[in-house]
């Protein structure tokens, strides 16, 4: 079972990796990082898969750890939400100046 800090991730990736889709789709924005950039030059397959599966292995790992170190990995689980929400925050901010 996900912790609550796991699935607000994975709500939160999700909806970066959909709005992504959209908005380049649509001509409104570029994606910033080269390396998904990449991906999405090979196809919006590959990306969706390369998302699904960096996330995946993420909370496997977080998910296993914290039988080990629960504090440990809520902490850092928050931290990650923290980060990825500030990266995409400025991402959108300055993509759209």
């Amino acid at each position: 079972m996900l912790t609550r800090e796991s699935w607000i991730l994975v709500l939160i990736v999700f909806a970066d990796t959909f709005s992504t889709y959209w908005l380049i789709s649509a001509g409104l924005a570029t994606e910033a990082n080269p390396i998904m950039d990449w991906f999405i030059g090979l196809s919006w397959f590959a990306f969706f898969a390369v998302k699904g599966a960096t996330l995946g292995l993420a909370l496997v790992f977080a998910e296993w750890y914290r039988r080990k170190n629960p504090d440990f990995v809520q902490r850092w689980l928050r931290f990650g939400i923290v980060g990825y929400l500030s990266i995409w925050t400025l991402g959108v901010l300055f993509s759209s100046l």
